[in-house]
């Protein structure tokens, strides 16, 4: 039997962590981006492997504090006015699922997801010969008040322990003794100790890069500007080509919506923007990722530098960076460790987020010689290679690790 040809649009870590995943499985794997694997979105994460994260951000309360977010300058959420109208849907489906119900879903969804991760991980750390880039320190996250941290205590640190996650809550001693160099600005926190980080996102995307190729896959750099069905196959017109797969897998972020609306498939997913600037702490060191939840910053100590990353931006993914945003995350970071750091880079770019905080993974209905994976908000490192194992048994046709019923691309309609 002849191999398969299969196409990855997209070349992020979801994108890479598929087509390692594919080929492993014996699959002929081209991967397509305009960009250098790695450099869109996955450049820019704060480096966690967020384990603890299973809570959706679907809360009715998180929707009525987010009118008061949204006028406040310094929150972590903020909207580019003219990009309202591309919000409609997505908030329309936002609040659907901050029914109940619906959100008990998405935790359950998100649980199953991290049951399954690390061990994905594992398999292509090792594959790749990359764990020399993967710390496993731990992670912090901290409060403000002593109010918070009761808050956090009985709402969604009580779910998270529920759900699995391993945690201990620590005073503000005690986050000294593991981080002596933070100021005094928090009353305390909780410690994550299975969570790890990799000190540089962009040489992990490189390094399962060069394995893909080393193995065989082929990457082409172009601009993929329309995909059509083609019979039992796919046809890919690219900006200097237009080739013909077996199967394709759709994994572009943002992109991927603008691909398949002329198919049809209309996905309510938007632009959420992250920021992150690589700061000189002048020689104050920090062993592991440390979050200001109250102001949903993150430090993560990276090979370049420390890595300051947050914010939520509704926003085109192409405007320019908000100098205000950056400006208001170098004050948080001022605080966080006492000092005013020099800034080393800027860098702005886009999550694919939809209403419900599930990635969309699977084939479509319509089209099963097409598959999806995008949608990861905030998770894309978190859930790339256990993404790849999924749509790698998906297109297999064997069963699936995770039940992909809660994460299928038809549950929108």
């Amino acid at each position: 039997m002849e191999t398969e040809n299969i196409v990855i649009i997209g070349a992020g870590i979801v994108g890479l962590s598929t087509a390692l995943s594919l080929q492993k499985s014996g699959y002929q794997v081209t991967l397509i981006d305009r960009e250098d694997p790695g450099m869109g979105a996955s450049f820019g994460n704060a480096g966690l492997f967020a384990d603890y994260a299973r809570l959706p951000f679907t809360k009715f309360a998180m929707l009525r504090k987010m009118p008061g977010m949204l006028l406040d300058s310094t929150s972590p959420l903020s909207m580019q006015s003219s990009y309202l109208p591309n919000l409609v849907t997505y908030g329309l489906g936002f609040v659907k699922s901050c029914l109940p119900s619906k959100y008990e879903q998405g935790r359950a969804a998100l649980s199953a997801l991290q049951n399954c991760a690390v061990a994905a991980d594992q398999r292509l750390l090792q594959l790749t010969g990359s764990e020399d880039l993967i710390k496993a320190k731990g992670c912090l996250a901290l409060f403000d008040s002593e109010q918070a941290i009761e808050d956090a205590r009985v709402g969604d640190m009580a779910e998270r322990i529920q759900q699995g996650v391993s945690l201990e809550f620590l005073s503000a001693g005690e986050v000294a003794d593991l981080e002596p160099d933070l100021s005094a600005f928090h009353a305390g926190g909780v410690f994550y100790p299975n969570t790890r980080f990799t000190v540089s996102p962009v040489a992990l995307s490189q390094r399962y890069a060069e394995h893909f190729v080393a193995q065989g896959g082929n990457i082409v750099l172009d601009e993929v500007l329309e995909i059509s069905p083609q019979g039992p196959g796919v046809r890919v017109r690219c900006s200097g080509s237009v080739s013909q797969f077996d199967k394709l897998v759709l994994c572009a972020g943002v992109a991927s919506k603008k691909l398949l609306k002329p198919m049809g498939c209309n996905f309510p997913l938007v632009s959420e923007r992250g920021y992150h600037l690589t700061l000189d702490t002048d020689g104050k060191k920090l062993s592991r990722p440390v979050g200001w939840l109250d102001k949903a910053v993150f430090l993560t100590p990276m090979s370049d530098g420390v890595r300051l990353a947050g914010t939520a931006e509704f926003a085109y993914a192409d405007a320019p960076l908000n100098p205000e945003r950056a400006s208001v995350m170098l004050q948080h970071a001022k605080v966080m460790l006492g000092q005013e750091p020099e800034i080393r880079s800027t860098w702005v770019g886009s999550r694919p987020s939809t209403p419900d905080s599930l990635p969309v993974i699977g084939m479509l209905k319509q089209y099963p010689q097409i598959s999806v994976a995008f949608g990861h908000g905030h998770l894309g490192l978190t859930f790339g290679a256990i993404t790849g194992q999924l749509i790698s048994e998906c297109i297999r046709g064997v069963q699936t690790s995770v039940d992909l019923t809660p994460f299928a691309p038809e549950r929108f309609s």
